[in-house]
């Protein structure tokens, strides 16, 4: 008998079992099935899981960055034959639900085959009820279309660290920003380069990390022949891919998604997360940024008093006409030392203040970079001298706060030091926003780490990379050229306007003559873009201020009648600028029932985007 035929003679006999068992598996004691628009996803957690569970709320924070309704559902719920489990498609997560008993496991084989979409995360379902792996693989082998757990096969080298890599197609359709994926041929450091135009159409492309190149990745060996399609490989084998399974379909990712997140490193997450509603579900989402129009935050971060002379160089050459851009300033009279004088000694010096107000009239965001003493601080910091530190953070806001006459709302590390305490103290302060290392790739986001999220409000920027480089001053000293740099820089603009999404670049003013003609090629690209209304500039502290107050906005999408789909939307205080993402192949127009709204389209997508009103209703046909 196959494990297929197994399990669904398993998932029959569910029932009767359910009826009297008083075993692992018992009828939901949290009350009734928590009831779902069509557009929902389901986290499947244990009974035995606290929805407050760090590993749960990682999934949760990010569905609702992604614009995503995401629900949680109990095994119980699944079992149980007269719940009304019901959403658009099952989320089984890695490390909350590693172990699981046949029943269950029979369960999802039944869901996928009565026409349910599932996605299957690494470990998930792989322990039985004694905490430890079933011989012959995974019980869900047949489901991920692969055998994978094979620990009686392998013993403890069943899982393999190595990269990761597929095809520009599969990096574009996960939402991989440019320069996030390199070339495989160009793995070398001094050789790691965004994707080209010019590169042959099997050329494969792994994920590259920021500083340091390549990154290895933990996969299950997996074992014979993946007949669906294929996003990612590794050596252990399948890294992930998605194929139909019967009249349902399974995304299976044999990477540590939820493990990844919480240690600074959601990109992965978060792109498969909206994969699978997205490409595979083709769900409606909440645009991450204003009006739904993509664009960039431009960080520049101006350390040391030589960064002054080359500020009016790139005045002259006609950067500052546009943005408003994200300024953030080390204050202090001392750079590599104290008592070195190379710091802008803000309080002091004219020339710095002037910058500072030049910024203001712009425009611009004025925000903190680091505390007084750049290089020292950024080379000494920890996660144990907070009370010696504090001060050097302190004296750097309260100079900035006393020059431009407002305290600074946005921060950035000296040397990408940022540890969990400087958060803390950051949101004490009011700043709501700071330049993140850690996360590269992805969009504001609130950053967890070892089962802590850093604060409440506040929301970090990881920043993106061409390769390992990030800043200019990096390119220029692994001697990327300046027409590598413009192709780079012209493609994560057009990544910003294609995916209605908003990304950080950052740079010291260091090496900016080098680049000053690829910036101007670039700031032409966004003026025209700009001009055309797909494209904006963001400061960090205007996005942070938008995601806290989309935090507020209460929407479902349901069918009233067969066919049919309604948005129903409500703001305490206004709906403006909020904008929900509808697939143009699956949806016929939206009608505006009431509230303010104006309909357009854009690529594949309808964007229906509120004006000034509290609650919105707009209705649309299936196609």
């Amino acid at each position: 008998m196959s494990v297929k035929a197994k399990y669904a003679l398993v998932t029959l006999a569910v029932c009767v079992l359910l009826l009297c068992s008083v075993g692992a598996y018992v009828v939901r004691k949290h009350g009734p099935s928590q009831t779902s628009s069509v557009d929902t996803l389901l986290l499947l957690i244990p009974d035995s899981s606290s929805a407050s569970d760090p590993m749960v709320q990682i999934w949760m924070d990010a569905a609702s960055e992604e614009g995503l309704h995401l629900a949680l559902v109990r095994d119980s719920e699944l079992l149980s034959p007269t719940s009304d489990v019901h959403g658009a498609g099952l989320i089984v997560p890695d490390d909350i639900h590693r172990v699981a008993n046949d029943a269950l496991i029979g369960a999802l084989y039944g869901y996928v085959q009565r026409g349910g979409k599932l996605m299957l995360v690494y470990d998930a379902g792989t322990w039985n009820l004694h905490n430890a792996y079933p011989g012959g693989g995974s019980r869900l082998s047949e489901l991920a279309g692969v055998r994978y757990a094979l620990y009686d096969t392998y013993a403890d080298d069943c899982i393999q660290w190595s990269e990761v890599w597929g095809s520009a197609d599969a990096m574009h359709d996960l939402g991989m920003p440019p320069g996030k994926f390199v070339p495989m041929s160009h793995r070398e450091p001094a050789a790691w380069r965004p994707v080209s135009a010019t590169e042959p159409a099997n050329t494969e492309f792994t994920i590259a990390r920021y500083q340091y190149g390549d990154v290895s990745y933990p996969a299950y060996r997996t074992d014979g022949q993946y007949s669906g399609r294929v996003l990612l490989r590794s050596k252990a084998g399948l890294a992930a891919g998605y194929r139909a399974v019967g009249s349902g379909g399974v995304l299976f990712v044999n990477l540590p998604l939820g493990y990844l997140v919480n240690r600074t490193d959601g990109l992965l997450l978060h792109s498969f997360l909206r994969y699978f509603a997205v490409k595979v579900l083709a769900l409606p989402y909440l645009a991450s940024v204003p009006d739904g129009t993509g664009g960039l935050v431009l960080n520049w971060q101006i350390d040391a008093r030589s960064s002054l002379g080359q500020l009016e160089r790139m005045r002259r050459s006609g950067v500052f006409t546009q943005g408003p851009f994200s300024e953030h300033i080390t204050a202090g009279p001392d750079d590599d030392w104290p008592h070195d004088g190379h710091g802008h000694d803000l309080t002091h010096n004219p020339e710095a203040q002037r910058w500072i107000h030049f910024f203001e009239a712009r425009g611009d965001a004025i925000g903190s970079h680091g505390g007084w003493i750049h290089n020292y601080f950024g080379e000494h910091l920890s996660d144990k001298n907070e009370k010696d530190f504090t001060r050097y953070l302190q004296e750097n806001y309260d100079a900035l706060k006393d020059t431009a006459g407002s305290s600074p709302r946005e921060y950035s590390a000296p040397l990408g030091n940022h540890p969990a305490w400087v958060t803390r103290w950051l949101e004490r302060h009011g700043v709501a926003a700071y330049y993140f290392a850690g996360d590269s790739g992805m969009g504001p986001t609130q950053v967890w780490r070892d089962g802590v999220r850093d604060g409440t409000n506040i929301w970090a920027f990881p920043i993106l990379h061409m390769g390992k480089d990030a800043s200019l001053e990096e390119m220029d000293l692994d001697h990327a050229s300046p027409s590598l740099v413009r192709e780079w820089l012209l493609r994560v603009t057009d990544f910003s306007v294609r995916e209605h999404v908003a990304r950080l670049v950052f740079s010291h003013t260091l090496s900016t003559a080098h680049f000053l003609p690829a910036m101007q090629t670039w700031f032409q690209r966004t003026a025209q873009l700009q001009q055309d209304g797909r494209f904006r500039w963001y400061t960090m502290s205007h996005l942070s201020d938008f995601m806290n107050n989309r935090k507020q906005v209460s929407w479902t999408v349901d069918r009233e009648t067969p066919g049919i789909l309604t948005l129903e939307a409500e703001h305490p205080e206004s709906l403006v600028h909020q904008t929900w993402m509808f697939s143009r192949t699956k949806y016929q127009q939206p009608q505006l029932l009431s509230g303010a709204a104006v309909v357009r389209a854009a690529d594949d997508l309808w964007m229906v985007t509120a004006s000034d009103c509290k609650a919105l209703k707009v209705q649309m046909e299936e196609r």
